[in-house]
Order: C-alpha cells, then structure tokens, then sequence
C-alpha cells in the first residue's frame, strides 16, 4: 500500500485517484483455555473428541438427529459458563429474532440461516475489553492467539477510509455500510447505473457531489432470557 501512495505521489496523481482501504473483519487477542469440545466432555454430552452424537466446527454445533432435549441440555451448560456469550439457535418461526430455546436468538438474527449448512446451535465466546501486551483493546475466550470468529465489536465493527477527489475531507460517518457498499459506490464515479440485482448501496454520505442524506442510524435492542435452577441467563443483542 505504501510503494502504491509513493508511486502516485512521484507522478504527481496523488490527488487524482481515489483510494478505499477497509477490511473484512477486525481481531481480537484470545486467552482462553478451554474449548467446546472439552466443555461438552465435561458435562457429560458428547462421548469423546471423535464422537458423532455431537459434532462440532467452530462456534457451530451439530446433535445428532437434532434431538431436541440434548439441544436444550447443551444450550443450558452454553448459558451456565462463563466464558461462553451469545449462543442462537434456529428462529421460532421464519423471520423471528428469538431463537426457539428460551435464551438464545435466531440464526436468522446474525445471517446464519443457510438451510443445508447451519448448525443446531451457534456459540460464540465470551470477551472484553482487555488490551494485550501492545496495548490493542479486544480479547475474547477462544483458544489459541487472536483471531476473528466471534461476536466482539473489535471483529465485526471494522473501519473504511476514503481519500481522493470525490470524498469529502475530514469526514466521519456513523451510518451502518459493508463491503458491498463499495462496488456501487465507485460505479456511481462515472455515472454507471447500478444493476437491479447488486446489492449494496452507494455510499452518497462519502461524496463530495452526492445526495444529501439526512439519515440516522437506528439502534434496535433485543432482549432474550431463560429461567434455571441456577438463576436467569439474560442476552442482549
């Protein structure tokens, strides 16, 4: 990136191209020391590490002929650890952010519905705002050293910076966009028109020339919880 701005600087385009350099996710650093597997072990729901009755990958897990009760039983060791968050399992009824176990959310509520691929049950781990040993805030409950599988803001709240002659200076905007936004975003440089079937939307706010958008972000919190012997698991999304 940095031979690109030198390149453009010593032919003297600099302010002739615009750049856009963003991401697909961020990272946290991971300091946990135990795992789902180990967990499920433990508490006496899966056989062993090569079992069947209960598959896991990643955050996803899989029960075997979903039977319901052993979801449940699962869900409820997920909600009773400490170093487990959020966990989702399939909605109530289509469309629904509540997950069909009391506690949880809806695959749909995070974009997990794939109908062939998509677990019983999604778990994400827990984490905070501890910084590591540079100083970079973001630690979550996964073993191993930092990564981006969870549900932290450090990993799915990810920055985008636009300079050039089309965006305006010194700018910040606080409207929700994605990596989707940038395809149309450029087409709309050059007057293209944008394909009816593109997703995605043009990032106008950016622009130097662009519309003006009076919109403000909506902030929607849900609320899900689940009564145990052991007390009530509350979740917020």
């Amino acid at each position: 990136f940095g031979r690109i701005i030198r390149h453009l600087e010593a032919g003297g385009l600099r302010n002739q191209y615009n750049i856009i350099a963003t991401t697909d996710h961020g990272f946290v650093t991971y300091t946990g020391k135990q795992g789902l597997t180990d967990l499920l072990i433990g508490a006496g729901l899966k056989k062993d590490k090569d079992s069947d009755d209960v598959v896991l990958a990643e955050g996803a897990v899989y029960v075997k002929n979903r039977d319901q009760a052993t979801i449940k039983k699962i869900v409820e060791v997920l909600h009773k650890t400490p170093w487990v968050g959020a966990v989702f399992t399939k909605g109530v009824q289509p469309g629904s952010m509540q997950g069909w176990v009391p506690g949880t959310f809806s695959f749909e509520s995070v974009h997990y519905h794939h109908p062939e691929r998509t677990g019983d049950i999604l778990a994400a781990v827990n984490w905070n705002d501890n910084p590591n040993e540079w100083g970079y805030a973001g630690s979550d409950f996964s073993v191993g050293t930092a990564g981006h599988g969870g549900s932290s803001p450090y990993e799915i709240g990810i920055r985008l910076f636009a300079q050039g002659p089309d965006f305006k200076k010194g700018y910040v905007s606080e409207l929700p966009s994605s990596i989707i936004d940038i395809v149309p975003t450029v087409l709309s440089f050059y007057g293209y028109s944008i394909p009816a079937d593109m997703n995605g939307r043009v990032l106008y706010e950016l622009l130097q020339k662009g519309k003006s958008e009076d919109t403000v972000p909506n902030h929607d919190v849900l609320m899900t919880e689940a009564d145990y012997p052991w007390g009530t698991y509350k979740l917020r999304l």
